[in-house]
Formats: structure tokens, C-alpha cells, sequence
């Protein structure tokens, strides 16, 4: 019996999928989107990277992720851009403060993130579209500490992200989105600059260009 209505659930989701995605319609070919992402990961292990672990590390600050994004529309489906994000973190060191006191120095590191990106649309309606996305780039990190290996102040890492689950909702252009997903980079499992951070995004979106229909 759980077979059958699960096989009928499939069934129904397929064709209400089906009937709400207009096919041979592109609304719009160009996407803007601005936004802004969580550091809840960072926040809740009180990691400072790129040197993990440090027990004396007193964290000031998070600003979270401030991204833009552009994407070109190339089948309802289907687009792809690049996006660009920012953080930084401050910290202080608390065996410095009990020696120093006020003037203690202020630490603080930030990853610029430059990322191609891909998104698939897998369900379209009049107001709502979900979608999943992939991100594959490079990551900038800087700041105040020198890397523990190269003793350079700014180094360069892959970076990598997903977006598992995005929802879009609005209409006639401007829209607004949640996401649920993360976001990496790292040369080594020794050298790290982000790990699971922005696992959760919101972002304002607008779309433009005269709609080009019968697009095959």
C-alpha cells in the first residue's frame, strides 16, 4: 500500500511540474541578484581560519557574507554566471590582552571568493521557482596573520560550494530568494580558509529583458 501512494505522489508531483513550467517561455535572459549569508558554522565552533583551533581566540566579529550575482538565462531550466563574496572576522588574542590589556593588538582575516556558478531550475510557476545550484572557484585570504606554511599574509584557494535547495518567489521581475547550502575553500585539510560556512542565504533579486518566447 505505501508503494502504490508513494508511486502516486511521484506521479502527482510530476504532472503538477509539468503543467506549472511554461516550457517554450524564457520571462527574462538576465539575472542580478544581491544578498546576504550566515556564519552560523563559524559562530558556533569559534574556529579562526585559516588556523583552526586556537584555545586563547577571542572572536569580536563576524560580518557574515555579503555576495552579488549575475546569471544568464540560456533554457528555463537552465543558466549559469559568476558571483562574487565577501567576509571578514576579527579576533583578539586573550593571552596578548592579559599581558597587554587594552592595547592588545586586533587580529582579523577576510576571504574574498570569486565563483563560476551554475543553477538548475527544477520546478517553475507564476510566483514560486526552486532551484539547486553548484559553485567552483577561487578564494582570496587575507588579513593580519601570516600562513603558518608560506608565511605569506594573502594566499589563493579553491573554493567550492552548493546550493541544495533555493527558493524564489516574486513576479514581473523583482524577486526575493532563501537558500539553504554551503560554502568551502582549502589547499589542504591542514590549511583552511572556509569550511561549511553560508549555509544559509536570503537575496533580492531582479530580472530584466523583454521576454523571448519559443525558445527551443
Amino acid at each position: 500500500m505505501r508503494r502504490w501512494l508513494l508511486i502516486l505522489y511521484v506521479l502527482v508531483t510530476i504532472a503538477f511540474a509539468l503543467n506549472a513550467t511554461p516550457h517554450d517561455t524564457i520571462p527574462y535572459r538576465h539575472e542580478v541578484r544581491i544578498g546576504y549569508g550566515d556564519m552560523i558554522f563559524e559562530s558556533a565552533m569559534k574556529f579562526e581560519f585559516p588556523h583552526i583551533g586556537r584555545p586563547n581566540t577571542q572572536i569580536d566579529y563576524l560580518t557574515g557574507h555579503f555576495f552579488a550575482e549575475y546569471q544568464y538565462y540560456w533554457r528555463w531550466w537552465l543558466s549559469s554566471g559568476m558571483q562574487i563574496d565577501w567576509f571578514q572576522q576579527g579576533w583578539h588574542d586573550r593571552r596578548e590582552i592579559a599581558i597587554e590589556g587594552d592595547n592588545a593588538p586586533a587580529h582579523y582575516y577576510y576571504n574574498l571568493s570569486v565563483l563560476p556558478t551554475i543553477r538548475f531550475t527544477f520546478f517553475r510557476s507564476e510566483w514560486v521557482n526552486l532551484y539547486a545550484a553548484a559553485f567552483v572557484g577561487l578564494c582570496i585570504n587575507g588579513g593580519t596573520e601570516e600562513d603558518f606554511m608560506t608565511h605569506r599574509r594573502t594566499m589563493c584557494y579553491p573554493a567550492f560550494g552548493l546550493t541544495m535547495f533555493g527558493l524564489q518567489f516574486g513576479k514581473k521581475g523583482w524577486y526575493g530568494a532563501v537558500e539553504w547550502g554551503g560554502l568551502s575553500a582549502l589547499g589542504s585539510i591542514d590549511n583552511i580558509a572556509m569550511l561549511s560556512s553560508r549555509i544559509l542565504t536570503v537575496s533580492l533579486i531582479y530580472q530584466f529583458n523583454n521576454p523571448i518566447k519559443r525558445i527551443p
